[in-house]
């Protein structure tokens, strides 16, 4: 069962603070270092000074000194103010794409570590360096920042429901417009009863990691060393619990594509290319590329992909049937070789470029990018050779793989909104014997 508890949060003081887009920033890993000084610049009091702290440019393998005695700090000064009551806080988000509008709903919660155990499914392959800079971030902080993003499947809606009739009416606690224009709302939802019914709603369900897979290792690694120092909670909010974001992904929730850009491949040649891959794929030209934007939601089903090598030429690439009995898929589980991203790294990537999964680990050859149309003015720029164009992978695809055990490859998924982080901390009360250090 997925376990979790309402706690006292700590929220940001805004008569000490001001305007909460000063103060939350995109995810850590989302955060680029001019990004990040923007983010500095804004404010004092800006949660990137605990989350990616400056000191990591002069030092990388930093024990975020800064970082800790910065939440410590604005504790002390009231800049942040722990709530009286325990509390879930429902988090929605309000966006648009393309036009259309969405209203996704989550709540913030604290996770058992030990209890929720193997009902907590991930679905990427993690990194060693990005979980050890996240361990020393914890060791200093000794709380949560940030929110790893969690998918539940409830389609009787149980929790949306409660939410909404407690939020009805009342202001949030922060609210917030991004960069991106999506805009965040949370409250602070304290009755014991709903609290009780969201937390009978969620023992029945599996947890599926959407974002954050780092930084839920990373979590479980601190809950283990604490242990092996003899160090025990003093509270609900301790190093055996994590902060999570918890969305119904029965409601609906938005995964956009992430794009692959080709660069720096010795003798490339774009119509060898094309030609090699017809033992696997059918190619069909394009005027535009909207065009190629239309044909490749139409034909989704079928396993597509864009291509585009500049030049104004478009070109459609369509997995032939056959291609799915290619040796290459038979170790994997079905679910893992229907997913466009398995497909385009094992058929195109590795068979036809030689860009296996260490280069992929490595960035060898491969950027990424979200936008369509930065990834065709980038190759028309001459930066890149080459651009391979996805549709955005089915939240439920994502969660069949999961559940067989199987990793999805790198940048399968790119969940939108991101989570802000610096809405709701979480600061651990931990007991530590004199001896353990």
């Amino acid at each position: 069962m997925a376990q979790i508890y309402p706690f006292k949060g700590f929220l940001y003081n805004q008569e000490i603070t001001g305007d909460p887009g000063k103060v939350v920033t995109q995810p850590y890993d989302k955060t680029s270092p001019a990004m990040q000084d923007e983010y500095y610049d804004r404010s004092p009091y800006n949660v990137v000074r605990i989350t990616l702290n400056r000191e990591k440019r002069d030092d990388p393998e930093t024990a975020y000194p800064d970082a800790g005695a910065a939440f410590r700090k604005w504790i002390g000064e009231k800049a942040l103010l722990p709530q009286g009551r325990p509390a879930f806080y429902p988090y929605y988000q309000e966006y648009a794409i393309d036009g259309k509008a969405y209203l996704q709903k989550g709540f913030i919660a604290l996770l058992d570590l030990k209890k929720s155990g193997e009902e907590i499914i991930p679905h990427e392959k993690t990194l060693a360096a990005p979980k050890q800079d996240r361990l020393h971030l914890l060791r200093s902080v000794e709380g949560n920042e940030d929110l790893i993003y969690m998918l539940y499947d409830d389609d009787a809606l149980t929790i949306d429901r409660v939410m909404d009739k407690q939020i009805a009416g009342l202001k949030p606690v922060i609210e917030t417009t991004d960069e991106f224009g999506a805009t965040h709302r949370v409250w602070a939802l304290t009755d014991p009863a709903a609290i009780e019914e969201i937390q009978r709603s969620m023992q029945s369900q599996n947890l599926f990691i959407a974002d954050g897979h780092h930084r839920f290792e990373t979590a479980v690694n601190y809950m283990r060393e604490c242990e092996q120092k003899g160090w025990t909670s003093a509270g609900l909010e301790s190093f055996d619990k994590r902060m999570v974001t918890c969305f119904n992904s029965a409601a609906g929730v938005t995964i956009l594509a992430t794009h692959r850009l080709l660069r720096d491949l010795r003798d490339f040649n774009a119509a060898n290319f094309l030609q090699n891959l017809e033992e696997h794929f059918t190619v069909e030209n394009y005027e535009s590329a909207e065009m190629l934007w239309k044909k490749m939601r139409e034909e989704r089903e079928r396993h597509v992909f864009g291509f585009y090598a500049g030049n104004k030429k478009f070109y459609l690439l369509t997995m032939k049937p056959s291609a799915q009995s290619d040796a290459a898929f038979q170790k994997h589980s079905e679910p893992w070789r229907e997913l466009d991203v398995s497909i385009l790294h094992t058929l195109i990537l590795d068979r036809r470029l030689g860009i296996d999964e260490e280069k992929l680990a490595k960035q060898t050859n491969i950027d990424y990018a979200r936008s369509r149309e930065a990834c065709i003015e980038r190759v028309d720029s001459g930066k890149y050779q080459a651009a391979f164009l996805l549709n955005p992978t089915p939240p439920q695809q994502m969660q069949r793989i999961a559940s067989t055990g199987e990793r999805m490859p790198q940048k399968s998924t790119d969940f939108f909104p991101k989570l802000l982080t610096g809405l709701v901390f979480m600061k651990m009360q931990i007991s530590k014997p004199p001896y353990s250090g």
